[in-house]
């Protein structure tokens, strides 16, 4: 290892030397400014300037702070540099050399004229420097009083005493007393209240929010987030938020909130203190998603047009419209359909059939899309497809002549004055007075010195003149004059209908409600009178018409009043449906033909084999629910006579679980909420068990009487609709075990067993009447089409009118059938006396009315009240607060 160099050592040690020598200068300018800044900690660490207001303590801050740096600024321009020579002498002073040898390193000889001489002081110099030896220099010890020594002991000894004292808050209490605004961990922190109100597009109850729960949140975009801050001695800061906004309530209590639109970190800060931090994760408001669920086009055998569509949005989607538009149509006209929804759907899709065989594209290719719009009010549309609208098929020319000048009339591909020269042209070809006048009407309106506005009838006036003609050549005056009465009362309702939805609530007032009334009544009365008409055109001919499948003589009371109650409660949307299911039963209203008749009584064979079989299985369940009544007869009699005395005292409720509370509601808790142990099988009592050998032997006799009757059943059911019903298989393996329970005297198993037949005989019920309606047909012959000739008062829901058979003259149509409660009218079908749905199924009858006793009242409301104290304990877990919040809201 080289030797180190002595000339370069000892100019590092005269740096450090000066060094040394200029912090010993400096420590008289600096000692004050010291002595003020530990003065200032320890006041901070004695939270003095905290306590003082913030003005205070920023302008307490700046005096003094400002005034030790002045003085360290001033007294350190003051300390003279150092030269080498007194760096020389302070090394020789922490080395311990004698004669100060260094002034030799510094020294210059007096005479040096000649190398010799300069050869020989050199040679002077290296030997002292090597001479030098091991050179040091300590650290600086400035000459300092008595005082000065006490101060330099007393000050931090203050200064560790003090933060001992704060202990862990000495950190906080610097940083308030450094920065003014700022509260240190000794303050109480002020009472936080936070939540998050959904967006009004997804309803929901609000989300509270606490310092100490759940710190991640999933929440809707759009969510506002509100905080009360009471206690604070300051402005609260919200970050994480859009458009935050604060505003004071009284002296210390602040409200804030802000919009949530990004994912992030929500904070509330007040004073420099986090009162509570939340991560959040934004779901977005994504537009709905609008897509084609098939193709477009006419419906078979009908004008309609089928619109398939399929829609998804997150938070549903409020409405739903087809743009239809013809291509390389210069006036650019849209047409744009809307397609009723079922309230906002959020996954749905259907097809709508709208009668479009009225609009100018109708038998033309167009193209159109789908145009969604969510309840938040987010827009989109599906893709461009091409198409055919369905058109009606005219059988009169002249109707025919009509309907195609009319669509050029209203797609402007021609002059209203060319239009009236053709329908003069159009009168040469008919000599009907009727008709020649109503031509005549038109003409007068497209001439040039028309009164204004009245070319702009003369469409729709056209379109009823086809209709008119075409019912006139096919059934002849009378039956084309009723159906033209008929279309114009269905003009007056649907005019009407939409007169009440654009008022809104001011809809529903008396005189609106009483004038839907009277067009109501109007278009019964045209219907009716429709109808009778083809009877006695029928009777005419020799064919006798069945009647309509409804006990009363007016098959369309029952639909007036549905339409009149869905529109008198505001439901205009289902009251305009329904009116559409009216128009298109008038459309095929027509006189029947041997055709008809034969396939209506093949229909009318199959549904009395439906009713039947709907009798067998209601008195199938019948009796097996007495045999399960019996079986827990004989069950709580067991354990009755085996269990010890009661006391009568029902359990306290505060002591129950919440799980328990709601059992004792008739309810069945969520899944994870704190679930008993399973508790052992309560005791039997064997000679109770014994005694009752007679009543369980008559019932294993009946059970297996009806697992016999249960094979039949099924037998008949897949016959009649060439598809089988499962269920009952499943309920023949569940009826052998109730019997092999009853055999064994197992009561407890028998019970089990029982419950599971009824069940599966309800949800064999359910699979029969879906076959039913499905339309397959077996050896009964029952055929899924519908006979559409006459209306049925029972086929309100459906929209495809049928003939039903319980309204037969001769056969008790008026009497309601047994079996029958589950009748193919979907909008009777499991309601009560007010029209209320109970359910669906066998379960959703209300067969015995029970009304509890006063003391089965009381407890109830005991065990609701207990509910309402569990929900507003906010330490019990969130998932079943808000369980308890949701239930809550039904009372």
């Amino acid at each position: 290892m080289a030797e180190p160099n002595p000339a370069l050592h000892l100019k590092t040690l005269r740096r450090k030397a000066q060094r040394v020598l200029w912090w010993e200068r400096a420590w008289e300018p600096l000692r004050w400014p010291l002595l003020l800044v530990a003065f200032y900690g320890l006041a901070s660490l004695a939270r003095i300037p905290q306590s003082l207001p913030d003005w205070l303590h920023a302008l307490l801050e700046i005096g003094v702070l400002g005034t030790a740096l002045w003085l360290t600024v001033t007294g350190l321009r003051r300390v003279a540099s150092v030269s080498i020579p007194a760096a020389d002498r302070r090394i020789e002073h922490d080395s311990r050399l004698a004669r100060q040898p260094l002034l030799s390193l510094t020294d210059r000889p007096a005479f040096a004229g000649n190398g010799e001489q300069s050869a020989i002081w050199a040679r002077h110099v290296e030997r002292v420097t090597a001479s030098l030896g091991t050179l040091r220099v300590d650290l600086p010890h400035p000459e300092t009083s008595l005082q000065d020594r006490i101060g330099l002991i007393a000050v931090p000894l203050a200064l560790i005493g003090a933060a001992l004292l704060a202990s862990t808050h000495t950190p906080s209490r610097l940083y308030a007393g450094l920065v003014p605004g700022v509260d240190d961990d000794s303050v109480p922190l002020p009472t936080l209240q936070a939540w998050i109100d959904r967006p009004p597009y997804a309803p929901g109850a609000p989300i509270f929010l606490s310092s100490t729960g759940r710190t991640t949140l999933d929440v809707p975009q759009g969510s506002i987030l509100n905080a009360t801050i009471t206690g604070a001695h300051g402005k609260p800061t919200l970050s994480g938020v859009a458009s935050p906004e604060q505003s004071r309530l009284d002296a210390g209590s602040w409200n804030s909130h802000g919009t949530l639109q990004q994912s992030g970190t929500v904070r509330i800060v007040v004073r420099g203190r986090t009162l509570g931090a939340w991560h959040v994760t934004i779901e977005p408001d994504l537009p709905p998603t609008v897509t084609w669920d098939g193709k477009p086009g006419p419906q078979k055998d009908d004008w309609r047009t089928g619109l398939p569509w399929h829609i998804h949005q997150t938070y549903g989607v409020e409405s739903l419209e087809a743009e239809i538009h013809l291509p390389g149509l210069s006036r650019g006209r849209v047409l744009r359909v809307p397609i009723p929804l079922d309230g906002h759907p959020k996954d749905a899709k259907g097809i709508a059939t709208p009668d479009l065989s009225s609009d100018p594209f109708a038998g033309m290719d167009v193209e159109g899309r789908l145009h969604a719009k969510s309840v938040s009010g987010r827009e989109s549309r599906s893709d461009l497809v091409k198409f055919q609208i369905g058109a009606r098929k005219f059988t009169d020319p002249l109707a025919r002549a009509l309907v195609a000048l009319r669509r050029r009339l209203m797609l402007g591909q021609e002059r209203a004055s060319k239009a009236s020269d053709e329908l003069e042209l159009l009168t040469q070809t008919t000599d009907e007075r009727a008709i020649l006048a109503a031509l005549g009407l038109e003409i007068a309106s497209l001439r040039k010195d028309a009164p204004e506005g009245s070319a702009g009838r003369v469409p729709g006036d056209l379109w009823a003149l086809a209709l008119y003609l075409d019912d006139l050549r096919r059934d002849g005056p009378e039956i084309a004059d009723a159906a033209a009465e008929v279309r114009a009362a269905q003009q007056g309702v649907q005019q009407q209908l939409d007169h009440m939805r654009d008022l809104g609530e001011k809809g529903h007032t008396l005189p609106e409600q009483e004038e839907l009334q009277r067009r109501t009544q109007a278009l019964k009365d045209a219907l009716n009178r429709r109808m009778q008409l083809l009877f006695e055109r029928a009777a005419q001919s020799g064919i006798m018409m069945p009647q309509s499948g409804t006990s009363s003589a007016d098959p369309f009371s029952d639909e007036m009043q549905r339409l009149q109650s869905e529109a008198n409660q505001g439901h205009g949307d289902e009251a305009l449906r329904r009116l559409q299911q009216m128009e298109d039963m008038a459309e095929r209203m027509r006189q029947a033909r041997p055709e008809d008749l034969k396939a209506l009584a093949a229909q009318m064979k199959a549904q009395a084999e439906a009713q039947a079989q709907r009798a067998a299985l209601h008195d199938l369940v019948h009796r097996e629910t007495t045999l399960l009544d019996h079986t827990q007869s004989r069950l709580s009699a067991a354990r009755k006579a085996a269990a010890p005395p009661d006391d009568g005292n029902p359990p306290d409720v505060s002591q129950m679980s919440t799980a328990d509370l709601l059992r004792q509601l008739g309810m069945q808790p969520p899944a994870g909420m704190d679930q008993p142990a399973d508790k052992p099988p309560a005791p039997v009592d064997p000679a109770t068990v014994a005694a009752q050998s007679d009543g369980r032997r008559a019932d294993h006799a009946l059970q297996r009487a009806l697992q016999r009757v249960n094979d039949i059943l099924s037998h008949r059911v897949k016959d009649l609709t060439g598809k089988p019903a499962t269920a009952f298989d499943k309920a023949k393996t569940d009826m052998q075990s109730a019997r092999e329970a009853l055999a064994d005297r197992k009561d407890a198993d028998a019970q089990t067993a029982e419950q599971k037949v009824l069940a599966d005989l309800s949800e064999a019920g359910k699979q029969m009447r879906q076959n039913q309606k499905s339309g397959g047909s077996g050896k009964g012959g029952q055929g899924g089409g519908s006979l559409s000739f006459i209306p049925s008062g029972g086929a309100g829901g459906s929209g495809k009118p049928q003939h039903g058979a319980k309204g037969q003259q001769g056969d008790d149509g008026d009497q309601p059938q047994a079996g029958d409660e589950d009748g193919d009218d979907e909008d009777q079908k499991d309601q009560d006396p007010l029209g209320r749905k109970l359910g669906e199924g066998d379960k959703g009858k209300d067969s015995d009315a029970h009304i509890p006793d006063k003391s089965a009242r009381d407890r109830a409301r005991d065990i609701e009240r207990e509910l309402r104290r569990r929900a507003s304990d906010r330490t019990r877990p969130q998932s079943e607060l808000d369980y308890l919040e949701r239930l809550l809201k039904s009372f």
